[in-house]
Order: C-alpha cells, then sequence, then structure tokens
C-alpha cells in the first residue's frame, strides 16, 4: 500500500513538471479584455480567404496531415484575360479559426517584443489579410494574377509552401491546368518535384532566414543560396500542425521578431 502512494506521488509531481507554462499576466489580461474585440478584426481577415468558396469534404487521412480537419474546396478565379473564362481550382486548406488567429497574433506580438501593443498586434494581422488571407494551402493549387492583372498564373502548394512540378507534362504552358493537372497537385508527394521550393511559408511569408533567427535548428537550406531545400516542406509542416493545438505559432512569432522592434 506505501509503494502504490509513494507511486501516486510520483506521477502526480511528474504530471506537473510536463505541464505547459502559464501565459505571462500581460497575455493573459489582453486575452480576457481584448480577445473579443481582436477575433471580430481577425474574422475579417478571414474574410479574404478567397479559396474558401465550395466545401467539397474534410478529410482526415491525408499523408502527413492525419488526424487534422483538413477541407477540400473547388474555388474559381476571375475571368482570365486570356482564357476569357474564370479558371477553376482545387486546393486542401487548412485555415484558423478567428480566434484561433487572433490568440496567435496575440502570443506572437508579446514573444517578440515583450509587450503588446496595438500598432504591433494590427501590423501583423494586416500583413496576413495581405499576404495570404491567413490561407494555408496543404496541397493544390493557388491562383494568384500578382504580375499581370487579369491574369491568374498557377501556384502549386505543398505543406504551405510554393514547390514547383517535376514532370513538365502536369504543366500547361499557358498556365491554364486542366482537371487531370488539378488532381495530379491535390495527390503530389515529394519525389514528384523539384528538389527546391518557394522562399515563404504560410500564413505569414515567414523565411527561412526568420526561422533561424527565432531559433530553428533544422538545416532546411536558404532563400537565396540557389537550393531552396524540400526540408523546409516537412518543418513548416511540423511547426503549423503544432501550433493548431496550441495557443501559439512559431511561424508568426517568427515573423514577429524579424519585423517588429522590442518594447523600450
Amino acid at each position: 500500500m506505501k509503494n502504490f502512494f509513494f507511486a501516486v506521488i510520483l506521477l502526480a509531481l511528474m504530471l506537473s513538471g510536463c505541464s505547459s507554462p502559464k501565459a505571462a499576466p500581460e497575455v493573459r489580461k489582453y486575452m480576457r479584455d481584448s480577445l473579443e474585440v481582436l477575433t471580430a478584426r481577425c474574422q475579417e481577415s478571414l474574410g479574404a480567404a478567397y479559396m474558401v468558396d465550395s466545401l467539397i469534404e474534410v478529410k482526415e487521412d491525408i499523408p502527413g496531415w492525419e488526424g487534422f480537419p483538413v477541407e477540400l474546396y473547388q474555388y474559381y478565379t476571375g475571368e482570365d484575360i486570356y482564357l476569357k473564362a474564370p479558371k477553376k481550382a482545387l486546393v486542401y486548406l487548412l485555415n484558423p479559426s478567428a480566434e484561433k488567429l487572433a490568440t496567435w497574433i496575440v502570443n506572437a506580438v508579446f514573444d517578440a517584443t515583450g509587450a503588446i501593443r496595438f500598432d504591433d498586434v494590427e501590423k501583423v494581422r494586416k500583413f496576413i489579410t495581405w499576404q495570404s488571407g491567413a490561407q494555408f494551402p496543404v496541397k493544390g493549387v493557388v491562383f494568384e494574377d500578382m504580375y499581370t492583372a487579369g491574369f491568374y498564373e498557377p501556384y502549386v502548394f505543398k505543406d504551405g509552401v510554393t514547390v514547383y512540378i517535376a514532370d513538365s507534362t502536369y504543366l500547361d504552358p499557358g498556365k491554364h491546368p486542366t482537371d487531370e493537372m488539378l488532381e495530379y497537385y491535390l495527390n503530389v508527394t515529394n519525389d514528384q518535384l523539384k528538389e527546391y521550393t518557394g522562399r515563404y511559408a504560410r500564413i505569414c511569408s515567414t523565411t527561412r532566414e526568420m526561422y533561424y533567427k527565432a531559433g530553428g535548428t533544422a538545416q532546411v537550406g536558404y532563400s537565396d543560396d540557389g537550393f531552396r531545400s524540400q526540408a523546409w516542406l516537412a518543418e513548416v509542416a511540423r511547426l503549423y500542425q503544432e501550433a493548431w493545438n496550441s495557443d501559439k505559432n512559431f511561424l508568426i512569432y517568427a515573423w514577429a521578431l524579424s519585423n517588429l522592434d522590442p518594447a523600450e
């Protein structure tokens, strides 16, 4: 019986030692007093999520994303100036709720600067709104007309990062993907991609350099070294999955650390 009680006490001590640290008092106060207001602003940010159009299904068995409620969407662009019609897209998304996004932003700002200032919170929120609409593409095609207004170019994403298809037969020279190509992008694996990836990680355009500055240790290459390692995909996926069940998103924190001034 004595051994049983010692075992119970030991287990309690172990569990208490493994518990997550409490949020800083400043964060707790903000969450109590201002989270509702920020959540409303984050809901406006999510309104910019143009890929959230027709939900086809929710899947929790996508390889590498098992257990996460990834949503498959079909969406259309505006009328493409060359195709003279909208373009269809298919994409798997794992977007945060407005409250989750608000919580990530508050913690990122505090951890990066040591304070929670309105201008800093808004700078991060507005950047995410402009950059991604808080959309995290797990797999699929993202259409953007960044370079020519009305010309919607397809960018293939995997694990929140732009990737490049190795087999040119699945690339349309006119940049109008067929249904077969769209399905291919939804199921693409790393060995079907070129060895290098895009620079930026959704949802805050985090670079490898920001990641290293924030303490990241995985060897993921560099933005301009001519070989942007595919290892970036696995690390971005790991960090985003970790954030999904947390109040903190390391990828947002890394951006904030590189773009916000510390509190005096």
